[in-house]
């Protein structure tokens, strides 16, 4: 008996039962790279987010640092002049050795940046003169104001808010003072609160990825133990 195959043989696919197989395979490979491109997405924000809240921390940390180290000249208080988005002050971060600086934080909603400016004291304390040329440091890139109001939220909050203790009131009780500041309410700052939205260095545009950053920062000249008179240079 002849063992050559049958040229009849008809085992194998037809038509359309390899085009049904084609297009399964096709559906498969699809949710394949679908999956994929939702893991490259979330992990983007992942790392978008911790890069954003690091790099604001870092921020925050600076310009705590900097509000807690306000000083007077003599009995003049520490706050030069306050709005919803700059702050100027004397302050010294020294051990003493240098004069003390007027510093200035502001936000550039142009840039999306927080800047700080330095002009360092000249004369002999408490008579200093701050005329001298102004340096600018970026502290933070890519920032923008917290957004206040019912969802969806479009009210930009102030960078910068200033509270002073209330007059009359329970100790402790604060108001929230209008800006910008007056003579009269530069004396009364007690409370400065900080708050704005740090975003990852490559990116401005999606709020999802943002790190939100609060902080309430005690002026150090306060008293303590007596809230209703307010901040004092002791």
């Amino acid at each position: 008996m002849s063992r050559r195959p049958r040229i009849s043989d008809e085992r194998g696919f037809s038509l359309p039962e390899l085009l049904v197989a084609m297009f399964i395979g096709l559906i498969v490979l699809m949710a394949a790279f679908m999956l994929l491109d939702r893991s490259f997405s979330a992990s983007g924000q992942i790392a978008d987010r911790s890069e954003a809240l690091q790099r604001g921390r870092q921020a925050m940390d600076l310009i705590t640092r900097q509000l807690r180290s306000q000083v007077c000249l003599g009995n003049t208080v520490p706050m030069v002049a306050g709005s919803d988005l700059s702050v100027t002050f004397y302050a010294d971060m020294t051990d003493g050795s240098t004069p003390i600086k007027k510093r200035t934080l502001s936000y550039d909603t142009t840039t999306d940046t927080i800047t700080e400016s330095i002009v360092p004291g000249a004369g002999t304390y408490p008579a200093l003169t701050f005329t001298g040329a102004a340096t600018s440091t970026p502290l933070l890139t890519k920032v923008d104001q917290i957004l206040d109001g019912t969802p969806p939220a479009t009210t930009p909050r102030p960078i910068f808010r200033y509270y002073g203790y209330t007059v009359g009131g329970t100790t402790g009780q604060l108001d929230l003072l209008p800006t910008p500041l007056s003579t009269a309410n530069l004396s009364r700052v007690a409370v400065i609160k900080v708050g704005f939205r740090a975003f990852a260095a490559r990116t401005l545009t999606n709020d999802k990825d943002a790190a939100v950053l609060e902080n309430d920062v005690y002026v150090r000249v306060t008293t303590a133990t007596d809230f209703q008179n307010g901040p004092r240079c002791i």
